[in-house]
């Protein structure tokens, strides 16, 4: 089977496939055109974008577990904040200012994701929770559990304190990855509807 031939990409010369000095970049007639490629403007922002390009899949291939579940976690925490945005803390109901040191925000979880690592991705078990709530008294639980109930409903909270799991979800970085990219794609719709 024949090669076809190609263009170098600095002369725009045809030349064979086979004689064609070819890199990650680009195929080139000669290693003059290479080097005079790599010292223009163009040639220098290819490099960059392949560079980039490489250290991002080198990145993604170095990436625990533990990587991608607190990516998903923080996207998924991020989309409950922004579904919560005008609500008050689930636990005191106050508003607290979001120009705190650290935030003044939280997305507290009702049943812990230590105790209940199955329902960490349950929204639910996740509402905005002011930091003095969540951080300083351990989830404020009495109080949330009012305030769970008043959002959905007494049937709703039994069912999620009778949710128990043997082993937790999201074992697999797959469905890792695919929870991180719903919840993006979920908090930027609730945010461009509250504009």
């Amino acid at each position: 089977m024949k090669s076809a031939n190609r263009r170098c990409k600095q002369c725009r010369k045809k030349v064979p496939a086979e004689s064609a000095f070819v890199t990650q970049l680009r195929a080139f007639c000669s290693f003059e055109c290479l080097q005079q490629f790599t010292k223009s403007e163009q040639g220098r922002k290819t490099i960059a974008k392949s560079y980039l390009a490489e250290t991002r899949e080198r990145k993604q291939k170095l990436k625990t577990k533990s990587d991608y579940l607190k990516e998903a976690q923080a996207a998924f925490n991020a989309y409950v904040r922004a579904r919560d945005k005008d609500d008050a803390c689930i636990s005191c109901g106050n508003y607290v200012l979001d120009d705190q040191i650290g935030g003044g925000w939280d997305a507290g979880h009702y049943r812990s994701t230590g105790s209940a690592p199955h329902l960490r991705f349950n929204l639910h078990n996740c509402h905005k929770q002011c930091v003095k709530c969540n951080r300083f008294l351990s989830g404020n639980v009495a109080e949330y559990r009012k305030g769970l109930i008043h959002k959905i409903g007494i049937e709703k909270v039994d069912a999620l304190e009778a949710m128990n799991a043997v082993e937790s979800i999201g074992k697999k970085e797959e469905y890792l990855i695919r929870i991180k990219k719903i919840f993006t794609k979920k908090k930027q719709k609730v945010l461009q509807s509250k504009m």
